[in-house]
């Protein structure tokens, strides 16, 4: 799972950089911060085998509020944002709750064969 996690990541991370170059509005780089904190729980899990089902627990939870950020903006105010801001929304909703599914059903399947 921590492989995945560092795709997701530099997924998030690049949606960010891409939308900031295209409106130089700091705002955009919003996505690149779950992005990052991904990206280092990820690194860590790797790195330290005994602790990677925590930190993978820890990542579950970023994507979890990575998920419920954007959903929560769109849900108050879709309507008025502009296409870029409608679309970085729903790329980091998409993203964060992509991998929070992967991470469950990982979490899952880790359960049934212990």
């Amino acid at each position: 799972m921590p492989k995945t996690t560092l795709v997701f990541a530099a997924l998030l991370i690049t949606l960010g950089v891409v939308a900031f170059l295209a409106s130089g509005s700091r705002t955009a780089l919003l996505p690149v911060y779950p992005g990052l904190l991904l990206a280092i729980l990820a690194g860590l899990a790797l790195a330290f085998e005994g602790g990677r089902r925590h930190l993978m627990h820890v990542a579950a939870v970023v994507a979890l509020l990575g998920a419920l950020a954007p959903a929560a903006t769109l849900g108050i105010r879709a309507a008025q944002m502009s296409p870029l801001a409608l679309t970085v929304n729903i790329g980091m909703l998409v993203l964060c709750g992509g991998l929070l599914v992967l991470m469950v059903r990982s979490f899952i399947a880790a359960r049934r064969a212990a």
